[in-house]
């Protein structure tokens, strides 16, 4: 008596599938943070104030964080576990960017968050939570 196992039992594809979709949704939430860039057309908010030390400083941290994710993102298309955990870390720094700049924490300003920036933000934080899911569910971890 044979005995068929089909994919959607096979636990190896719901991880190679998981791979996938956050290896995608993580190169969405790159695109989507680039369009935040200061004096583009959603954060219109004046940053004179921070310096330019701290100013570069911040934005090397996020061009780091951008080029970490997109690595991470482009390996774990090939199921590299290692990937999915720079996955992780790197929505956690998107996360925590967020909660930061949400929080009036960094980078403080005189002007207001702007509300298309705050809702992209809030959107870009769920979906990091997301993509963390995701790489742990393909690590095997749930």
């Amino acid at each position: 008596m044979a005995t068929t196992i089909t994919t959607e039992s096979n636990p190896s594809a719901h991880q190679s599938s998981a791979f996938k979709t956050a290896s995608t949704l993580l190169l969405i939430l790159v695109g989507s943070f680039i369009t935040l860039v200061p004096g583009g057309p959603i954060e219109t908010r004046s940053f004179v104030d921070l310096g330019p030390i701290v100013f570069w400083g911040f934005n090397a941290f996020l061009i780091a964080l951008g080029f970490g994710a997109i690595a991470s993102a482009l390996v774990m298309r090939s199921g590299n576990r290692v990937a999915a955990w720079g996955a992780i870390i790197a929505s956690w720094g998107y996360i925590f960017v967020v909660l930061l700049d949400l929080g009036h924490v960094f980078p403080t300003t005189p002007d207001p968050i702007p509300l298309a920036l705050g809702i992209i933000e809030i959107l870009d934080a769920i979906l990091a939570g997301y993509i963390i899911v995701l790489s742990h569910r393909a690590l095997g971890h749930i």
